[in-house]
């Protein structure tokens, strides 16, 4: 028997509260930062597996119409945190920005899905949403699209205006300690999972 929207709201709260628990126990033990840790990708797949069964289930992914706003972001988020399931997250990005035009689901979430697929994917983004270090160890956003209308771009979707790419210079706290292998690990990351085949 197919739970209510209620339930499901309870439900996908609980789902983002235990992804965001495992997060700060790998964050305080400093494992997250060393590549996608086989814990937190664990509770990702499993969420992403329950969100499809849902979205199945109900007909149609959570919206303002069906869960609170809260809900709402939780699911939005856990479709963001499906990255070793390509195939789930480019499934999602047609059918929700199509819900943000109709005003049903935040637009900052949608631009972040679009841009998550298209880095992951190689390819530019367009409302400069993803960043992550480079293989110099400098935290930038990658590649973006028409970058002289980049800000009107992030304006349709609720985004503040961008002032530089480049997140984190050279002199900050934290760089990756080897850089170009992190990198490389990255690439093979994207061939193994299936968002790059070339």
């Amino acid at each position: 028997m197919a739970k209510t929207w209620k339930e499901i709201d309870e439900e996908l709260l609980h789902m983002i509260r235990e992804d965001e628990a495992v997060r700060e126990a790998l964050a305080q033990t400093g494992e997250l930062y060393h590549g996608y840790h086989p814990a937190m990708e664990k509770v990702h797949l499993k969420h992403a597996k329950r969100l499809k069964e849902i979205i199945d289930d109900m007909g149609t992914f959570p919206t303002r119409d069906n869960v609170s706003e809260e809900a709402v972001v939780a699911a939005l988020r856990l479709t963001l945190h499906a990255i070793s399931w390509p195939e789930f997250m480019r499934a999602q990005e047609v059918t929700l920005q199509d819900l943000a035009k109709a005003n049903k689901v935040p637009k900052q979430y949608v631009a972040f899905l679009i841009d998550r697929i298209r880095f992951y994917e190689g390819r530019k983004q367009v409302y400069a949403t993803n960043k992550d270090w480079d293989e110099n160890g400098i935290m930038k956003v990658s590649d973006v699209e028409d970058e002289e209308h980049l800000n009107e771009r992030r304006a349709t979707m609720d985004l503040e205006p961008l002032e530089s790419l480049v997140v984190t210079p050279l002199t900050g706290e934290y760089h990756p300690p080897q850089p170009q292998k992190r990198y490389q690990e990255f690439i093979e990351w994207t061939h193994k999972t299936g968002w790059r085949t070339t």
